[in-house]
């Protein structure tokens, strides 16, 4: 049966702002400002896609209230500056154009060069943006004013809302906890009233110049997983000390700094959903102003924690970016049409740790607006083939057919999904295996596209068609080395996690790159013994997508008792197992009853080239036009090239 989303879609009242659902979209840092922290035309478009979905408010992640920021800070909003407020009220325009409000998330910035790493004052305790031990009075008093004058600008620009950031290690959040702030005067920690006092100045001064025109909302951290930290009932107690200061509350966890928390704020592929749904529903029964919460939600969990009570709204931000018309499908009955979010973290990865523009996976023109907005209708439609039904095949499909071309897509197998299958196979990958089946069934639903399944075509069969353009998808061929096909105790990883293949319980995975260790992980679920090696260190195993998910499956088999060699070159296998070479030069044997080799794949330049002139137009797509296949690449390719006709 499906949900109606009635209460979910349901307007809602948060201090002076009317929403028109309940479903806003949380901050998060896009990188697009300018370097000197303007608003560029990228931010204008990335904001006007996600609004036109249909969500009631768009939050701007990471305006800086500091004054005076220094060159090197760049691509974040200086709402410390006057100079933001022309630009910015145009943005503001263009988003109450379609009907949404928009909030300014506002925190304070650690004007220190480097890292968190060379912050670190104190080893015993975590290290912060901005640590509350080593404030003066004044700088206590200047960060207040900061923030209370960053939020009048935001008014004049026409925003609707504040987010004041007190989680993840934020400034005011950090006064809260016993573990940080280690100040002995009104500031410190010996009563509630003391440790709450930063925060409400703070929301006190920004009320003063805004009055009631703006709605504040404020971002805490129903745990920031670190022991010594304050408990759920003393951030009950916070919560409840600010709340006649304030109009909404988000709930969230994790802290920035520390990198095994890191991934409990962008939630990878392997954690369930909803993460923060129960402490925020003990929030919401102990304040009496309204709740909001992060941390995967998604739209059916949002309809049933709404309808019980325990939250009065959710903010989400990749499930938007992935498909901003989730809300619009939604309304109009058709939840299927939305494209699910894989959690991959390549968001997060791109802005937080390449400190580039944002960009999705699997929604292609996300963040990439201002490229596509030049490229005009085709002035001829064509007929195109496409040689492969996987992630590529599938993508440019839909987006050949979308702008008009008539296409045909070629299947060898009986099957659409290529290596998706595969890939979401375990049972904590089912976000993949959502977005394959989203995938095949777009595919299937719309006009001008024909599916030939158990078809393999060949470049002379393509060619005697006289299509206009053919898109090679046929994706690359796993590298499996003779020793697997020669002994039976030996699999390749793809057989393992499509159940085609069986192991025994002493399990060797050879190759710890980022489908080793989710095997490692899926075999130790089963209640396999488990020992994952590579020649690489053990500090590169999971490498090859976002940093986030790294730590998270890193953690996790760390978790499960999996055991981590790196350092060892693989000679051969022997009747024990198999024999490596470490880095000293010397035989390393490791027994077990079964071997999973995970080496990657390799495409075939020479079966790519046959098709070169099986039309006029060739362009390869995917795993086959690259060395590392990711679904990223996958999806990108296959996009450029359909949109490209």
């Amino acid at each position: 049966m499906k949900t109606d989303y009635k209460h979910v879609l349901e307007p809602i009242q948060i201090g002076p702002m009317k929403l028109k659902n309940r479903i806003s979209f949380t901050p998060v840092w896009p990188s697009f400002a300018t370097a000197d922290g303007q608003v560029n035309q990228a931010l204008i478009e990335w904001v006007r896609e996600i609004i036109s979905g249909g969500c009631a408010c768009i939050n701007i992640g990471c305006g800086t209230v500091n004054r005076d920021l220094p060159a090197f800070i760049t691509h974040l909003l200086r709402m410390g500056e006057e100079s933001v407020v022309n630009e910015l009220s145009m943005l503001c325009d263009m988003t109450h154009m379609y009907n949404c409000k928009i909030g300014m998330e506002l925190f304070a910035i650690n004007l220190e060069a480097g890292g968190f790493e060379n912050r670190d004052k104190n080893a015993a305790k975590p290290v912060v943006e901005i640590d509350p031990t080593y404030l003066t009075k004044q700088q206590i008093k200047d960060y207040i004013e900061d923030f209370a004058n960053a939020a009048e600008r935001a008014m004049r620009c026409g925003f609707d809302s504040l987010v004041i950031h007190g989680a993840h290690g934020q400034l005011p959040g950090c006064f809260l906890s016993k573990l940080i702030n280690e100040r002995t005067d009104e500031y410190g920690t010996q009563s509630m009233e003391n440790r709450a006092r930063f925060t409400n100045e703070l929301l006190e001064a920004i009320r003063a110049k805004i009055g009631n025109k703006m709605a504040i909302e404020y971002r805490i951290n129903a745990n920031d997983m670190i022991e010594g930290s304050p408990t759920l009932e003393e951030v009950i107690e916070f919560a409840q000390s600010i709340s006649d200061k304030i109009d909404l509350l988000h709930v969230s966890r994790g802290m920035h700094s520390i990198q095994r928390l890191a991934p409990y704020i962008n939630q990878p592929i392997y954690f369930d959903h909803g993460i923060n749904l129960e402490d925020a529903a003990k929030i919401k029964a102990a304040v009496n102003i309204p709740v909001t919460v992060v941390g995967s939600v998604t739209l059916e969990q949002a309809e049933e924690g709404i309808k019980a009570g325990k939250i009065d709204m959710v903010s989400m931000a990749r499930g938007l970016m992935a498909d901003p018309c989730m809300v619009k499908n939604a309304k109009y009955g058709e939840p299927e049409k939305t494209r699910p979010c894989i959690r991959c973290n390549n968001c997060i990865h791109k802005t937080h740790y390449q400190l580039a523009p944002v960009r999705c996976t699997v929604n292609a023109e996300m963040g990439m607006e201002t490229l596509y907005l030049p490229i005009k209708e085709p002035k001829k439609l064509k007929r195109v083939a496409i040689i492969g039904g996987g992630a590529a095949g599938l993508e440019a499909a839909r987006t050949a057919a979308s702008r008009g071309h008539q296409v045909v897509i070629y299947e060898k197998s009986g099957c659409l999904g290529g290596v998706l299958n595969m890939a979401g196979a375990a049972e904590f990958k089912k976000d993949i295996k959502s977005y394959c089946e989203w995938s095949v069934r777009a595919v299937q639903s719309m006009d001008g596209i024909e599916i030939k399944l158990g078809v393999e075509a060949t470049p002379d069969m393509v060619k005697a068609e006289g299509y206009d353009t053919v898109l090679v998808s046929i994706g690359a061929a796993p590298v499996i080395p003779a020793f697997v096909h020669e002994d039976e105790r030996c699999f390749w990883v793809g057989d393992v996690e499509n159940g085609i293949a069986q192991t025994g319980h002493e399990v060797l995975i050879i190759g710890a790159g980022l489908t080793g260790c989710e095997a490692a992980l899926a075999q130790s679920r089963q209640g396999k013994s488990v020992t994952l090696v590579d020649m690489i260190s053990t500090e590169q195993f999971g490498s090859g997508g976002a940093t986030f998910n790294q730590i998270a499956i890193i953690n996790m088999l760390k978790e499960a008792g999996v055991k981590m060699l790196g350092g060892l070159k693989m000679l051969k296998t022997d009747e024990n197992g198999a024999v490596f070479e470490n880095e000293a030069g010397e035989k390393v044997i490791i027994a077990c009853d079964s071997m999973v080799v995970s080496f990657g794949v390799l495409a075939n330049d020479e079966l790519v080239g046959a098709y070169h002139d099986a039309a006029v137009d060739v362009v390869a797509i995917g795993d086959c036009n690259t060395r590392q296949g990711t679904l990223y690449n996958a999806v990108h390719t296959g996009h450029e090239a359909g949109y490209m006709i």
